[in-house]
């Protein structure tokens, strides 16, 4: 009886340790996107202001959703009704396919490999759905993750959106990992007590390794081959 007890303290135990969910950013994690998002608020803001603003003032104002980074960019409030977020939509999908024509290598096979492991998925993007799910579906992910969380005009919610998926999804802290590329993510990710996996596998990513690795990601890989072998083994 003893022995039992014993053994289903430590069954118990070891389920508790065992990874059961992984959460991905979507811009510069899953595919390489975010030069499809500059070059869509550059367009939208020169046609709504005149005005074509740097590659850099768009950045600048990533993490907020896109609401938040198109009002920053022309000067409106996220809510005001005239912000032209469904023309900035409509440029989002013309460039897509000539801008980013795919997910990154191996991408739907390794979110399948999660998901046969028997790990939930999820993604939790800055975006909102009506830039994050064109993307998703074009890139054919969808089906692939089982909840998704977006973002916010005001702030960087993805912390936030940890702590929602870990009470609906009844998760322990390191029973989940976050998979994303901006130094944010990490920052985030550590708040909310959740292991990150620092995505550098991305073209430019280099110039963002020393912000990176100022922040103690859990993990840092730069080939996306590496990430399942990885999450297997946690």
């Amino acid at each position: 009886m003893a022995n039992k007890k014993l053994m289903r303290a430590a069954r118990a135990w070891y389920d508790a340790g065992m990874l059961k969910a992984v959460m991905f950013d979507v811009d510069g994690t899953l595919g390489d996107t975010l030069p499809l998002c500059i070059e869509t608020y550059r367009r939208i803001a020169e046609e709504a202001t005149g005005r074509r603003p740097e590659a850099a003032e768009v950045v600048r104002h990533f993490g907020l959703s896109d609401r938040g980074v198109l009002g920053a960019l022309v000067g409106m409030e996220p809510d005001d009704p005239a912000l032209p977020i469904r023309r900035m939509v409509e440029i989002y999908r013309e460039l897509h396919p000539a801008m980013a024509p795919a997910p990154f290598p191996g991408a739907a096979d390794m979110l399948r490999g999660v998901r046969a492991a028997g790990m939930r998925v999820g993604i939790i993007s800055g975006k909102e759905d009506h830039t994050a799910v064109p993307t998703l579906e074009f890139f054919g992910l969808q089906g692939l993750y089982g909840w998704a969380g977006y973002g916010m005009p005001d702030r960087n919610v993805k912390g936030e959106r940890l702590r929602e998926i870990m009470q609906l999804w009844n998760l322990q802290p390191n029973e989940l990992v976050y998979v994303g590329d901006a130094p944010s993510d990490i920052t985030l990710a550590h708040g909310a007590g959740v292991r990150i996996v620092n995505a550098a596998w991305a073209p430019g990513a280099g110039l963002e390794e020393q912000a990176c690795l100022a922040l103690h990601p859990d993990y840092r890989l730069t080939d996306m081959a590496q990430l399942l072998p990885l999450l297997l083994s946690l």
